[in-house]
């Protein structure tokens, strides 16, 4: 069934913080006489979308029609964000531009293939009511010009995804029917309520819950995954397991674990991304979930097999 896995015609709304990953590629052949710390002799630069914007790309990579909504700052690197996805022919119509944001970079040194050190230039602030005022119109326009499959929320708690701003999406994706699925982050975890696909990490459902899940445990997590759909009544769950793999919920019940492919992985950033770009346009085409999450693994796998953060094509899932 996999092999005729096809997301042509699938329309994504992808909303969330986005970013620039900026890589410095080196070797490190001595030490510092200023200091006890390696020198990285850089031999080469790359810039690449991260974080939402990472998701749409995985999603154009996949065959799918992604529509980013984002806010950016008018800075440098917003402008290295507009033309990284317009190379890659993602639609940046909908990323809106604001002088009083600005816009995540995230950069990471590598000694060949091990990340020595990341450092992050941000401001993490959440939108004002008018800036999401400026978001929540522009999400209707996408409504009122495009038949949208399945929509992704993608939470860095960066600020675009506001309290106010995730009801509101809600709301819309109920009364219009549109099938929504979350990637989410600590802040506003429990803001997500009867998502169709809920998709944390383990660590962020066990903080979620607030106590240790045991990984290896069916039994460990399946109690987790009780306690959290008593507390935002999800429909379906998967938990990012990383080596161990991904723990599923049903919205009936079936609760199992897909093991991880045994791979020496060479970097995990962007994996998450990957996992939920996968997980939601094969929902919108009504594959099981374990299916789905068999997807989901072989994408995390090749994805993690690269060094920083890439995209995952069709070939690499089929």
């Amino acid at each position: 069934m996999a092999v005729n896995l096809n997301f042509k015609d699938l329309n994504i709304l992808v909303i969330g913080d986005v970013m620039v990953d900026f890589y410095l590629f080196g070797e490190v052949n001595r030490i510092s006489p200023e200091a006890p710390v390696p020198v990285v002799e850089i031999l080469s630069k790359e810039y690449r979308p991260g974080g939402a914007a990472n998701v749409a790309l995985n999603i154009k990579e996949l065959g799918g029609n992604p529509f980013l909504l984002s806010m950016i700052g008018t800075d440098t690197t917003g402008s290295i964000l507009l033309k990284l996805l317009n190379e890659k022919e993602v639609i940046t119509d909908h990323l809106l531009p604001h002088k009083s944001r600005m816009t995540t970079l995230k950069t990471r040194v590598f000694d060949e293939d091990k990340q020595v050190v990341r450092f992050d230039e941000e401001e993490v602030e959440y939108l004002e009511p008018a800036q999401e005022s400026l978001l929540l119109k522009e999400f209707k326009k996408i409504f009122n010009s495009h038949k949208i499959d399945i929509i992704i929320l993608q939470d860095y708690n960066k600020g675009v995804l506001t309290r106010s701003f995730i009801k509101q999406i809600l709301l819309y994706a109920t009364k219009h029917e549109i099938p929504v699925t979350v990637d989410p982050k600590e802040k506003y975890f429990f803001e997500y309520q009867a998502i169709d696909l809920f998709k944390p990490n383990l660590r962020e459902f066990s903080e979620a819950i607030g106590y240790r899940i045991n990984a290896k445990s069916i039994e460990s997590l399946r109690s987790g995954a009780e306690e959290l759909r008593r507390k935002n009544r999800f429909k379906n769950l998967m938990v990012t397991l990383g080596a161990n793999g991904i723990f599923c919920f049903t919205k009936t019940g079936n609760s199992f674990i897909i093991p991880a492919r045994n791979i020496k992985a060479a970097d995990v950033s962007g994996a998450g991304d990957t996992v939920i770009s996968i997980a939601a346009m094969a929902y919108a085409q009504k594959y099981s979930l374990k299916e789905i999450a068999g997807f989901c693994n072989k994408g995390a796998a090749a994805v993690c097999k690269k060094i920083g953060v890439s995209p995952v094509k069709l070939k690499e899932i089929k």
